[in-house]
């Protein structure tokens, strides 16, 4: 009897630190990285608040920061918009070389990518 009684008391010790950890892993992860912001000028807003607490900007700093920050989230934008269309036609010329069967299957995986890449962006973590 008080073999198994140890058994078991490791048995549950494992498994608790097993769970603390990931339940840890998890708080640490969703306040470490928050969501992403997609929308431009919440992310201005998010970097020019994150520039200003961090660096006790003037408000001279502010406004002249500001100028530089707008453009560059336009930039981003216009670049990851060239992006998707460049993997577009790229996720395109592979599924040329498939054949029907394979077609199907790889048109599953796109699926479950962009079904996982939503679930990033919605800063949801499994």
């Amino acid at each position: 009897m008080t073999r198994w009684k140890l058994i078991i008391g490791i048995a549950l010790v494992f498994i608790l630190g097993a769970l603390a950890g990931s339940i840890a892993t998890g708080y640490y992860f969703k306040h470490r990285y928050p969501p992403r912001i997609t929308d431009p000028e919440a992310r201005k807003a998010f970097i020019m608040e994150k520039l200003s607490k961090e660096l006790s900007l003037t408000q001279d700093q502010k406004a002249k920061i500001g100028e530089i920050v707008g453009p560059f989230e336009e930039k981003r934008r216009d670049y990851l918009i060239k992006r998707q269309v460049e993997i577009e036609k790229l996720v395109d010329q592979i599924r040329k070389e498939l054949s029907s069967d394979q077609q199907k299957k790889y048109d599953v995986l796109r699926e479950k990518f962009k079904k996982s890449k939503k679930e990033r962006e919605e800063g949801q973590f499994r």
